[in-house]
């Protein structure tokens, strides 16, 4: 399918550039912006269900309403990562069409506040809850439609209801079973004690400049202490010499290939390997899971819907599609993530979610720098 060029380029954002007005004058031109498109500013939790409402049970596409129009989309993900789904709606739905735009999540975020009312995105796709948090934090996001927020558990989603998981991922151990002596058996179900095991030393991964790793060093801290987080981050560095990546995909390729000067053993969200393991069954590189603790902690990539959209019932039903079955597993095919939709069982190369036992933990406690854990990661030397 033909790359789409981002819908700044011919919407609000470029009128802007073409009229030389500056942030400081969004808010005088959002009267004049704010229905280009015919809204009726009706907020989207008010917006019924075209068709059927989704629940945790899990509708299908057929069940929901038809997706006619155009919405755009502020992604802080890749295209890779979810452009499947976006282009098999597209497929679906021959009058519907998603404007995106890719970019870093804190490259949106600062956007959408800095084009204030004007902003030309109807939702922000984030790679994890902390950006979605700063946009709720600053009161831009709207509260989604009941029965979207009914689908979702409550752990997976904002409490009130202004954004929603839609897809998770879990922090695991990859290994490569060619190379590590034992196999799964082998590795700790104790995330701490991945300090202080010899065997480690010099074969233990991560990528430390990750928004989930973050994540996992801040729940650390809330269920162990700042004083425990730090010794173990600093006896990783110090004593496991731990090797640092700025990339998920080549910490897990590394793991994969085995050679003399990879690592054996990664933390890392399952999905880099479940990805490899979808295409190549019989790979070397596999996950185990430590039990109830910060080393197995599941989070979500998610949505939140700006406050001013202009089809509040597209947009409620386009979130609707991605919670149904076929959007779940289209994530699970192209990235290896888990559903969170209760109804959708898990399907691919990786354990289910029941069988991985994850803590419970408040992910609307996330704030998109993650603040306190990159300041420790970066006084004790785990940064790239």
């Amino acid at each position: 399918m033909e790359e789409r060029v981002p819908t700044q380029m011919f919407g609000r954002r470029s009128f802007l550039a073409a009229t030389g007005v500056s942030a400081a004058g969004l808010a005088g031109l959002a009267g004049c912006l704010g229905d280009d498109n015919g809204g009726d500013n009706v907020p989207i939790a008010d917006a019924d269900p075209l068709a059927e409402p989704v629940d945790s049970t899990a509708v299908s596409w057929d069940d929901l309403g038809d997706l006619e129009g155009e919405i755009t989309v502020y992604s802080g993900r890749t295209r890779d990562q979810i452009d499947p789904v976006f282009e098999a709606l597209e497929d679906e739905y021959d009058g519907f069409e998603i404007n995106r735009d890719y970019d870093d999540n804190d490259v949106q975020v600062n956007q959408i506040l800095q084009e204030g009312d004007a902003v030309a995105a109807d939702l922000m796709y984030s790679q994890d809850p902390g950006a979605l948090n700063e946009l709720k934090d600053n009161g831009v996001l709207q509260q989604l439609p009941q029965d979207v927020v009914d689908a979702v558990p409550g752990s997976y989603r904002e409490p009130d209801g202004h954004w929603t998981g839609v897809t998770g991922r879990v922090r695991s151990i990859q290994y490569n079973s060619d190379r590590w002596d034992g196999g799964a058996d082998e590795l700790p179900t104790d995330i701490m004690e991945y300090a202080t095991d010899d065997r480690f030393e010099g074969i233990i991964s991560t990528r430390p400049n990750s928004g989930t790793f973050r994540g996992f060093i801040q729940a650390m801290v809330e269920r162990k202490g700042e004083s425990e987080t730090r010794e173990w981050v600093r006896a990783m560095v110090e004593d496991q010499d731990i090797q640092l990546f700025s990339g998920g995909g080549d910490q897990a390729e590394a793991i994969n290939r085995g050679g003399d000067d990879d690592p054996i053993v990664a933390f890392g969200n399952s999905y880099y390997a479940a990805r490899i393991l979808n295409e190549a069954p019989d790979a070397p590189i596999r996950t185990a899971y430590t039990e109830n603790d910060a080393g197995c902690l599941f989070s979500i990539a998610g949505v939140g819907v700006l406050n001013d959209v202009a089809n509040a019932e597209l947009v409620a039903e386009f979130v609707r599609h991605l919670l149904a079955a076929e959007g779940q597993e289209f994530m699970m095919d192209a990235n290896g993530e888990y559903p969170v939709v209760e109804g959708i069982d898990y399907v691919g190369e990786l354990p289910d979610l029941e069988e991985i036992n994850p803590p419970e933990f408040d992910l609307s406690d996330f704030d998109m720098d993650l603040q306190e854990a990159s300041e420790l990661l970066e006084q004790e030397g785990m940064t790239v």
